[in-house]
């Protein structure tokens, strides 16, 4: 069954970071900070961590940016091309 990378990524954002969001209310299309959904460096932080772990993916020093963090469909994006070919799931909703 294909797994949606986007939905995954709410999911860790309502439920596990300290944030007032709920997964109906995130739009994947939003920045991540300020006039988006709000993240702080923080929450920021524990996202990376947090993504890292579930997915199974290491995001080199280069990636770690305003632009491969900017929503989450560019940072959904970032994560396929990570996974291994055999793991590659569905990007968009």
């Amino acid at each position: 069954m294909a797994t949606n990378i986007l939905n995954q990524l709410k999911t860790i954002i309502a439920e596990q970071l300290d944030v007032n969001l709920k997964i109906e209310e995130i739009d994947e299309t939003a920045s991540l900070f300020e006039d988006g959904l709000g993240l702080d460096s923080i929450a920021v932080v524990e996202l990376i961590a947090l993504t890292e772990q579930h997915f199974e993916v290491e995001f080199a020093e280069s990636d770690l940016n305003l632009e491969s963090f900017s929503n989450l469909n560019v940072l959904a994006s970032c994560i396929a091309q990570k996974m291994p070919a055999s793991e590659q799931i569905i990007v968009t909703a």
